[in-house]
């Protein structure tokens, strides 16, 4: 039998042990290299995502206004859609008395009253004389 003696043995393991030891070292220490760049791509990452909160934000209030500008918008195209038919009236009036019709007779076919079917008149007159 091969008589090897207690020292060679513990040499051995010892240095097997030494060995573990420093791969385990290089091993932690390229760990540790590795979490240093995680965390520093986590805070790049962090952020990243802070501001695309806060042009979230930003976004929805514009959006918000431009709703806001929206509805007023069409608020008045309402409005002046309802005050069409009177400027109706004014056109077709002032195509009657083009038409050499008599200021009672546009006063009553258009619904005017004397002060505007005069003031079509003078508007007419001053349309021809030019």
């Amino acid at each position: 039998m091969i008589n090897v003696s207690f020292e060679v043995i513990a040499v051995a393991g010892l240095l097997s042990a030494l060995g573990a030891l420093i791969y385990a070292f290089v091993q932690n220490a390229r760990l540790r290299v590795q979490f240093q760049q995680q965390q520093t791509q986590m805070q790049a990452l962090s952020s990243d995502v802070s501001a695309m909160c806060a042009g979230a934000v930003n976004l929805g209030e514009h959006l918000v206004h431009l709703e806001q500008l929206s509805q007023q918008v069409i608020r008045r195209q309402t409005k002046l859609e309802m005050q069409e038919p009177s400027t109706q009236s004014y056109r077709h009036a002032s195509k009657l008395m083009g038409k050499g019709a008599k200021l009672e007779e546009v006063m009553s076919d258009c619904g005017l009253a004397r002060g505007e079917a005069e003031l079509l008149a003078l508007a007419q007159r001053i349309k021809k004389a030019s």
